[in-house]
């Protein structure tokens, strides 16, 4: 079985993600985030917000879904915002022609689409590919927009849900910066639903028609691309792709090869602090450089952050240099003066932006592979090293025996932790087998109420990892919790506390 499959089977019994309105056969494209799964994306969105946002100073909004069609026109969407199609001429199926050709052909495989549909056509032609389905004939190939369209009011004004969470940032930017002490730079971020009509999503959370972007927009005088905060960061390594090969090269040295600003030079920096804190695995991680014939209509230089799974690398990050492209365009559309008065330099400009894109779905995804444990010697069941910072419980409490006030202690201590944290409490089965059902959805340590707990207020606190115990007291719980949290060890905790035994 592959790594995605037993990933996939995993999140089903243990209530990480599902398909969305199963009894109704389940359209591709959408899921829905069970209990355990649900609890863990908040906190990879909190904890972006607290990095990206809140440390930094920066706004958070919160802009509208549905999208009138001007402001899509601006942006390029509505005219170019598409995928190549080929349909079967028996059956009508679609399937995504740069698709077909790149994992059909042996020659194509991994190679980018051209951009010209002429070239899916030879190469259907010449292949004489047929519908997978019917084994029917395909007709030429053709753009399909991936926008979900509606219509607002009685008169059905035309409308778009939005394909990306950017565009409601872009025509906030004038209230931002008024409101927000006129000033450059300005910069603010959200995380909200984006919807992509896309022709055929496979690969579960990896492809979605419904799905969670962390987004966030900088805006700055283009003579002033410095960063504040750039120092700290200037030395850190990061793992780069160009032009197919691999290299560290640390923020400053980007900046100094040109190859980034030090705006994105930092932002990258502050990526790979996250990637890193939240369990994607270094190795398995790196930015690529996008060739220029990659790079969108909209942007100057691109940057993706690209994750390796079992399904081959995706992109979980799109990092772009947008230059005035989008204010310049809303202004041409609405007839409204995106400039700004610039009292260092005493006249109006139209910022420059540069943008950090991280999709949550497909990073969940990857973390839940890069954390899955094999059963190996010690433990006889598989499991999830989730860092505590995002692990969707932040701590188990089991009474040992359901009776003598166990169970009745440890709900008692579980409602006083939940004032703070996340906590699973669960008195059926054995205890080993609820330290093993907590290890299988990632919870990074439990305690266990017995009769010294009733007799002298302490509580046997394990660790996940190596089923080490440690005797703590019940007032140390908490303090405990948030050391993991903050990063420290394992090690590092139980030195202070009494070792019981390790499974």
């Amino acid at each position: 079985m592959e790594l995605h499959e037993r990933i996939f089977e995993l999140a089903l019994t243990r209530s990480f993600f599902f398909p969305a309105n199963e009894p109704y056969g389940s359209l591709s494209g959408f899921y829905d985030y069970g209990p355990v799964g649900a609890l863990m994306k908040k906190k990879i969105e909190r904890l972006w917000k607290r990095m990206f946002l809140k440390s930094e100073g920066f706004h958070e909004v919160e802009t509208s879904i549905v999208t009138p069609e001007p402001v899509l026109k601006a942006s390029g969407h509505v005219g170019s915002f598409a995928d190549p199609v080929v349909e079967c001429a028996a059956c009508h199926m679609r399937v995504r022609g740069d698709t077909l050709v790149e994992e059909t052909l042996v020659e194509k495989h991994g190679e980018k689409w051209d951009g010209k549909l002429e070239s899916i056509d030879k190469a259907v032609k010449e292949s004489g590919m047929k519908c997978t389905k019917c084994g029917g004939e395909f007709k030429p190939a053709y753009m399909f927009n991936l926008m979900f369209a509606t219509g607002i009011g009685g008169d059905r004004t035309p409308a778009y849900n939005r394909p990306e969470t950017a565009q409601g940032i872009f025509t906030l930017f004038l209230r931002l910066f008024r409101n927000h002490g006129t000033k450059l730079p300005v910069a603010a971020g959200q995380v909200g639903r984006s919807f992509r009509n896309e022709i055929s999503p496979r690969k579960g959370l990896v492809r979605m028609r419904e799905f969670t972007q962390m987004e966030l927009e900088y805006f700055f005088n283009p003579s002033k691309p410095q960063m504040e905060g750039f120092d700290a960061v200037a030395d850190m390594k990061m793992r780069m792709q160009i032009e197919g090969k691999n290299e560290l090269m640390s923020a400053k040295e980007l900046v100094e090869k040109n190859i980034a600003n030090e705006i994105m030079a930092y932002f990258l920096a502050r990526e790979w602090q996250f990637y890193n804190m939240i369990g994607v695995s270094d190795p398995k991680m790196f930015f690529r450089v996008l060739d220029k014939n990659e790079i969108p209509h909209y942007s100057q230089a691109n940057i993706d952050m690209e994750v390796q799974t079992s399904f081959g690398s995706i992109e979980t990050i799109g990092n772009a240099y947008r230059t005035d492209f989008d204010l310049s365009q809303h202004a041409k559309e609405s007839g409204k003066d995106f400039s700004v008065f610039v009292e260092e330099e005493k006249k109006k400009i139209v910022p420059h932006v540069v943008e950090v894109s991280m999709g949550v779905d497909r990073l969940f995804f990857a973390i839940l592979e890069h954390c899955f444990r094999e059963k190996s010697k010690e433990k006889d069941w598989e499991w999830f090293d989730i860092p505590p910072v995002i692990a969707p419980y932040d701590i188990a409490v089991f009474p040992l025996m359901k009776k003598d006030g166990m169970a009745e202690k440890a709900i008692e201590i579980s409602k006083e932790l939940r004032k703070e944290f996340d906590v699973h409490c669960y008195s059926g089965g054995s205890i080993g087998r609820r330290y093993a059902k907590a290890d299988e959805i990632g919870i990074p340590a439990a305690v266990t109420i017995d009769y010294d707990t009733l007799e002298k207020g302490t509580v046997t606190l394990r660790y996940r990892n190596n089923g080490e115990q440690i005797l703590i007291p019940i007032a140390e719980i908490s303090s405990i919790i948030r050391r993991f949290q903050r990063g420290e060890s394992w090690d590092a905790i139980k030195a202070d506390f009494e070792l019981v035994k390790k499974e």
